[in-house]
């Protein structure tokens, strides 16, 4: 069972450096901007990454709104990670809090 995350805990949680990021937006979109030490996830590389990962590391999943990161986030908790969340509001929401952080 995953749960939700704000973009707040999101941020704290990055900066103790206790969490992985999964984004699986499109590469086109992973490229024009995202969480900072994220990994783009999609069909192809989702093996491996699972695979690859530490599953008692808390796994943050973000997507663009915070809707397709929900089923995604069930999955990798279906595959054995133990704290997994859904990023609320997506990337979008986190980079509109980004700039205002910058802004200010």
């Amino acid at each position: 069972m995953f749960k939700h995350i704000s973009v707040a805990d999101t941020a704290e949680k990055l900066k103790q450096k206790a969490v992985t990021i999964a984004d699986i937006r499109d590469p086109q979109s992973f490229k024009a901007g995202h969480i900072a030490e994220s990994f783009n996830i999609n069909n192809q590389n989702a093996a491996e990454f699972i695979e690859q990962q530490e599953k008692s590391k808390p796994l943050i999943v973000v997507c663009y709104h915070g809707h397709s990161s929900q089923p995604a986030a069930q999955y990798f908790a279906s595959q054995g990670f133990t704290e997994v969340y859904s990023l609320d509001g997506g990337f979008e929401v986190w980079k509109l809090t980004q700039a205002v952080e910058e802004s200010s």
